[in-house]
């Protein structure tokens, strides 16, 4: 008996689930185990595996398969479900400030070259018509 699929005999809520460690479609894919019922496919999971920290991210491509109780290949862990949600949100928020600082950047960066470069000419840049089309000005600093 393959005593890594025990579990599938002590309790009949564990789920065999097909992952792949791979992005391609076609990559090989590996039968592994969880008591986990909510996770579904496309779902990121960590697995048990024999790497540097045991631990390996896969995707989930078929949930709730069959599989061979006789076969010699130890069937390994889900260890959890990797909360993607959360990590999309930092991004966004990432991204959001990166946005903001851009801004203050070129804001800074043109105040100070108005600032540095046209401080003596001033009187003459506001003169020109171009500087109040659309009714802007020109502001300078006191």
């Amino acid at each position: 008996m393959n005593y890594s699929t025990a579990i599938f005999l002590i309790n009949k809520h564990a789920r065999g689930i097909a992952v792949t460690y791979e992005a391609d479609e076609h990559a090989k894919r590996e039968i592994v185990k969880t008591l986990d019922q909510d996770i579904q496919v496309d779902d990121f999971v960590i697995v048990q595996s024999d790497t540097r920290h045991k631990m390996t991210v896969c995707k989930v491509v078929e949930t709730d398969v069959d599989f061979d109780l006789d076969s010699n290949t130890k069937m390994n862990w889900i260890v959890n479900k990797v909360d993607t949600e959360a990590f999309k949100e930092i991004l966004t928020q990432e991204t959001q400030a990166i946005a903001t600082i851009k801004r203050a950047e070129l804001r800074q960066k043109r105040d100070t070259l108005r600032d540095n470069l046209l401080k003596d000419h001033m009187e003459t840049i506001k003169a020109l018509p171009i500087s109040a089309m659309n009714g802007d000005t020109t502001e300078t600093k006191e």
